[in-house]
């Protein structure tokens, strides 16, 4: 009846015992449930700007005759001079003709362009799934339960057997 008894309690023990996580973690294997969120965001924005024009200097000389008469001798003739940031004229008259003489001068113009101003934004939201694996909730199956609570009350049973013949 001991032996029995020993035996059964061998049985149970091993019946009871736990197993490694690897193996738990095969059997019940957890979920991997996690977002993650991505947010991207281009913007091209130009903005007003100036522009230079350069404008090479460059000379003209031109003349017309007129059909008058000669002058007396001693008449000066006077020059006509315009002049601007531009360009810088002359004219005068020598018998029998009108001159004129126009200088531009090499400059260069400061362009303001005011519709230049540009913004363009594009927004992107894109919602992926990523594994990450939560904590694994602690599981004992019933079975192992079971095995358990048998094995104690074996262990019980057992010790108040020995009380039992030990106070007879």
């Amino acid at each position: 009846m001991k032996k029995a008894i020993f035996i059964l309690s061998i049985v149970l023990a091993v019946l009871s015992s736990c197993v490694t996580q690897r193996r738990c973690n095969y059997k019940f294997p957890s979920k991997n449930d996690t977002i993650r969120i991505e947010t991207t965001r281009d913007s091209i924005v130009v903005k007003d700007t100036t522009i230079y024009i350069h404008l090479p200097g460059e000379v003209i000389h031109d003349s017309i005759e007129i059909p008058c008469p000669p002058p007396p001798l001693s008449y000066v003739p006077k020059k006509v001079t315009a002049e601007t940031s531009l360009a810088r004229a002359e004219a005068w008259w020598s018998y029998p003709v009108i001159k004129l003489t126009l200088v531009q001068t090499d400059t260069t113009i400061e362009k303001r362009l005011a519709g230049a101003l540009k913004e363009s934004y594009y927004w992107k939201m894109e919602y992926q799934k990523i594994t990450v694996t939560p904590q694994p909730v602690k599981y004992i199956p019933g079975f192992y339960r079971f095995c358990t609570f048998c094995f104690i009350g074996l262990i019980l049973a057992s010790l108040g057997f020995v009380a039992f013949k030990l106070l007879k």
